[in-house]
């Protein structure tokens, strides 16, 4: 990501690749959320690099997505041996998440979705051990990694964005996490604390394990 490289992007690699160029990274990134291999910070800064703030964005949104379902939906129908495993080495990590959707709902999910360093598929995995339905899941995954991809487009905004436009993206995304968490904690607060996805926890956790 150096400053000489991103003339490659911005002028290169799009204009002899265009969209062609998601054929190399939208694996990358699915692949980068069952097992990850490398900070998603660099595929997330070649898309907005690559096509822009719009979409870049989608593109990210819908990489980032897309991994996670297929890591929840991976483990919900081929967990065995190999979540036993994963559980086993992280298993600190795993409890205290799996402890979170007990207490908190799909309004956890939301918040370590938008926490960009904390690996994805940590969450989804844990999330696939409880009995969280699809749909919060998807839900919840798509507002948090909406608030993830915009914090981490702010990060690396230097590289990307047109200084003119930097402090109203800021604002906005203020605004946005507002909004969003104003939501969720109403619903965890004023609705039983989201009790149907997550009841039964424990049993489903000793089926996949």
């Amino acid at each position: 990501m150096r400053q000489e490289d991103i003339q490659y992007f911005t002028e290169g690699a799009l204009n002899e690749l265009g969209y062609r160029l998601l054929l190399i990274t939208f694996p990358l990134m699915l692949l980068q959320g069952i097992i990850t291999i490398f900070p998603i910070l660099i595929l997330i800064v070649i898309h907005f690099i690559s096509f822009g703030l719009l979409q870049g964005f989608i593109v990210n949104l819908l990489g980032t997505t897309a991994s996670a379902l297929l890591c929840f939906w991976l483990t919900r129908s081929f967990g065995g041996v190999w979540v036993e495993r994963f559980w086993e080495k992280r298993k600190a990590k795993l409890t205290r998440i799996l402890n979170g959707i007990q207490n908190y709902g799909i309004l956890i999910i939301v918040v370590l979705r938008s926490t960009p360093f904390l690996p994805s598929n940590l969450i989804s995995i844990a999330a696939a051990l409880s009995p969280i339905k699809a749909n919060p899941y998807i839900w919840s995954t798509i507002w948090g990694n909406i608030s993830m991809i915009w914090l981490l487009s702010l990060l690396s905004a230097p590289l990307w964005i047109d200084s003119s436009l930097f402090w109203p993206y800021l604002w906005t995304y203020a605004i946005y996490l507002a909004v969003v968490f104003s939501y969720y904690g109403f619903r965890y607060r004023y609705s039983n604390r989201e009790p149907d996805p997550i009841e039964g926890q424990e049993s489903l956790k000793e089926k996949v394990l």
